[in-house]
């Protein structure tokens, strides 16, 4: 049998840290720590990023709200919702393109569709254009007969909206139409006895409330250049027998400010950035700023 040769130095073995067969002293593991975990920097696109991005987001928000300052119908405005490019009309009625009655150049940005100019007789249902159904419109009717005269939006699902006009006889004014956002109109429903025009033109085409006084009959509306600004009182006065309603609209809302029936006089404030007016009378009227 093969014995194991005995290790040198007795049966005791060598010396601590000594080969048991010679050969030169075994040296403990030194423990050395880990190198540290070094995060990656951060490079220059980083720091352009984080240092400019807030300097750009300022200066786009002063230039913004500069703009709507410089702008009375901007499209933050409730009757500032932009005009859309013209398309192939679909009505009952007699339709006809005409330059502004105004001739004053767009208030606003891009060109403006040239007016639609509608006629005809008795009841009918008057499809517009389906670039003209979300834009702001001022509406200018006229009426010739003895009975109601009655102009109603319907919109794309046919529903009726509201009469815009609601009148007996005769009549000659101007409303609004899709004064309020994301309304529609696909259509107008027309109940009348006589022949009748409706013409819708851009509200660059509204009189111009420009100095301290102003008078007119009947329904209009009103751009009022500059727009009011701080503590501002109007001075109104009616002469009819019939509604006497006053709105005033400005770049976010709009504010009832006379709602009277027959004669009135009397004084209301006007809000702060006023920029259009709507009156519906049925006799002489006159505002005044102050």
């Amino acid at each position: 049998m093969h014995q194991q040769p005995s290790p040198p130095n007795g049966p005791y073995g060598p010396p601590p840290g000594q080969h048991p067969y010679g050969g030169p002293p075994r040296q403990p593991p030194v423990w050395r720590p880990p190198a540290p975990h070094r995060k990656k920097g951060k490079g220059p696109v980083f720091w352009l990023l984080v240092i400019g991005l807030p300097f750009v987001l300022v200066f786009g928000c002063m230039a913004t709200i500069g703009s709507l300052a410089s702008n009375p119908t901007s499209t933050t405005s409730p009757v500032a919702k932009g005009h859309r490019s013209s398309a192939p009309a679909d009505s009952n009625a007699t339709a006809a393109q005409e330059t502004s009655a105004s001739g004053e150049p767009s208030s606003t940005a891009g060109p403006e569709p040239a007016p639609r100019r509608y006629s005809g007789a008795g009841a009918k249902v008057l499809k517009l254009r389906k670039s003209d159904q979300s834009a702001v419109w001022l509406v200018t009717l006229t009426h010739r007969g003895s009975a109601n005269f009655i102009v109603s939006p319907l919109d794309p699902g046919g529903s009726d909206q509201g009469a815009i006009i609601n009148e007996i006889g005769d009549y000659n004014g101007s409303v609004l139409l899709n004064d309020e956002d994301g309304k529609e109109t696909a259509a107008l429903k027309i109940q009348a006895d006589g022949a009748w025009t409706i013409t819708l033109k851009p509200l660059s085409s509204a009189r111009v409330w420009s100095g301290d006084s102003l008078t007119g009959r009947g329904d209009d509306v009103v751009m009022v250049n500059p727009p009011s600004a701080g503590l501002t009182i109007l001075n109104g006065r009616h002469s009819g027998s019939a509604n006497f309603i006053v709105y005033a609209y400005t770049k976010s809302s709009r504010e009832l400010l006379i709602n009277e029936i027959g004669s009135w006089h009397g004084e209301v404030p006007l809000p702060d950035g006023t920029v259009l007016v709507t009156i519906k009378a049925d006799g002489v009227w006159s505002v005044k700023k102050s």
